[in-house]
């Protein structure tokens, strides 16, 4: 290949990129303008009834200083930004001054997705963002690109990662790699690298969203804070209401947040890939390889058990759900879901019936086999006691805690990392300690709290031998998928 194959983005990108700072700055000045206006009109002005066309002309050259500014750097942005889909990888070149050329191989992409902010859907423009293996810093964008476009450049990227990772499936077995039976088998050798159709698996209502959010702690919150206000300007305190303002901007933009980034979620599986559609102003399409899945959470507010509903999340390695802007508030594959749904979801993401039965054995009551904290605890979880605790399953470790919320944890035996048994100085003296199951990093963190010593020494020897033995493919070892990245899988 050469230069010439090398492809610019839509030439309006930068002014989408940087319309934000534009509108600022047009905002700041009519600001100015409004407050003078305003003050000449109650005989306030500070130019002592001079009028206002000299500033008013000083501040028009000034914003068209800064327009024409913005367009002659945003120009010469775009003309050195370029991209192109290689043989093995798609290489970005961006930089006026300092330039920087970027690569991802095909064999090392986890997720492509497709982000529409509300700038860019105003003019038809999406950004495709391509998240490989090796992190954050890693990570690819190519903004911005015609809507029918960016889709396009999405499915190609997807069927030669597709590709590639089928291909290193296929010099594996060449190798003498042993297949080993998986919870959510990866792309396997010889598999046609046409996109799969898309299985639609749910459809989040806009209502429930909403009510998800009004029975969310940033919720309740805000009420007492309101009631609180009334309260004070009635007794007289008015000017102490503007204390509450900053927690209360925090606690309503966390709502506002949640609620226009889950708007219209819709999730379905192509292949043996999770995909997510969502967003009320800024859209987003995105992607989870469900082998790269590594531990699945589920958990519902105390608030969301009259309703039934439950939120999922889950660790994948060397990928995150949340942008690079947004960070890791986007931590959550499903904000909000029945126990039906939320049941049926953790089948399709752990690939295993058996799996899931044992979840709703544990959401539904205590099955046999659940390991609890012995009577001695009692005094430091007095009202989760009977609660937390795990279920030593044939293919995971499921843990389960909490009181006012509920939570349940699966890790698959051939996901963990490490197992870590701590004793803080109180639970020395009782005879207790904590077991961490080490994932990856994510919004899943595995413990159980306050096991009997011997107990929890226990659990992790077991916890060890088996994901051991699962690692290692033994025909009646609990499962482990040998992905191309499956992190800590021996092949």
């Amino acid at each position: 290949m050469t230069d010439e194959d090398f492809v610019r983005v839509h030439p309006i990108s930068p002014f989408i990129r940087g319309g934000i700072v534009v509108l600022g700055v047009l905002g700041y000045i009519v600001s100015q303008q409004v407050d003078r206006i305003a003050g000449a009109i109650g005989g306030l002005d500070d130019d002592g009834g001079r009028g206002v066309a000299g500033p008013i002309f000083v501040q028009a050259a000034v914003v068209a200083a800064v327009v024409l500014g913005a367009i002659v750097l945003g120009l010469v942005s775009w003309w050195f930004t370029r991209y192109r889909l290689g043989d093995d990888s798609i290489e970005m070149r961006t930089g006026v001054l300092f330039r920087q050329h970027r690569q991802v191989r095909y064999d090392r992409i986890q997720a492509v997705d497709i982000v529409r902010p509300l700038l860019a859907r105003f003019t038809g423009l999406s950004e495709v963002r391509v998240e490989s293996a090796g992190g954050g810093d890693s990570h690819l964008s190519i903004a911005y690109l015609r809507a029918a476009h960016a889709e396009s450049v999405r499915e190609q990227l997807l069927g030669l990662a597709h590709e590639a990772g089928a291909g290193d499936q296929a010099l594996g077995a060449a190798a003498g790699d042993q297949p080993v039976e998986g919870l959510a088998a990866p792309p396997q050798p010889g598999a046609t690298t046409a996109v799969a159709a898309e299985r639609r698996l749910l459809t989040v209502p806009p209502e429930r969203v909403v009510a998800s959010v009004l029975l969310s702690g940033e919720a309740i919150f805000l009420a007492v804070a309101l009631v609180v206000a009334v309260v004070l300007a009635l007794v007289g305190l008015g000017p102490a209401v503007g204390g509450f303002a900053p927690v209360v901007l925090v606690a309503g933009g966390r709502a506002l947040l949640r609620l226009t980034r889950w708007w219209g979620l819709t999730l379905g599986l192509r292949g043996s890939t999770l995909t997510s559609r969502r967003g009320l102003t800024d859209t987003r399409t995105s992607s989870v390889p469900l082998h790269r899945v590594q531990a699945v959470q589920i958990e519902q507010p105390w608030l969301w058990r009259r309703p039934g509903w439950w939120s999922l999340k889950v660790n994948v390695a060397g990928a995150d759900l949340g942008s690079a802007s947004e960070g890791a508030s986007d931590s959550e594959l499903v904000p909000v879901a029945t126990t039906a749904e939320v049941l049926q979801l953790l089948e399709v993401v752990t690939g295993d019936a058996t799996t899931t039965d044992e979840v709703r054995s544990l959401v539904t009551g205590t099955p046999s086999g659940f390991v609890g904290q012995p009577s001695r605890a009692r005094w430091l979880h007095p009202f989760a006691h009977r609660r937390i605790g795990y279920l030593a399953g044939q293919r995971a470790v499921l843990t389960r805690s909490g009181w006012l919320d509920h939570t349940l944890q699966v890790v698959p035996y051939g996901r963990i990392q490490s197992i870590t048994v701590s004793q803080g100085p109180i639970s020395r003296r009782v005879d207790l300690a904590s077991v961490h199951l080490v994932s990856t990093v994510g919004p899943v963190a595995p413990r159980v709290s306050h096991l009997d010593r011997s107990g929890a020494e226990l659990l992790r020897s077991r916890t060890e031998e088996r994901a051991a033995r699962s690692r290692r493919g033994e025909p009646d070892a609990p499962a482990c998928v040998p992905g191309p990245d499956t992190v800590d899988c021996d092949r």
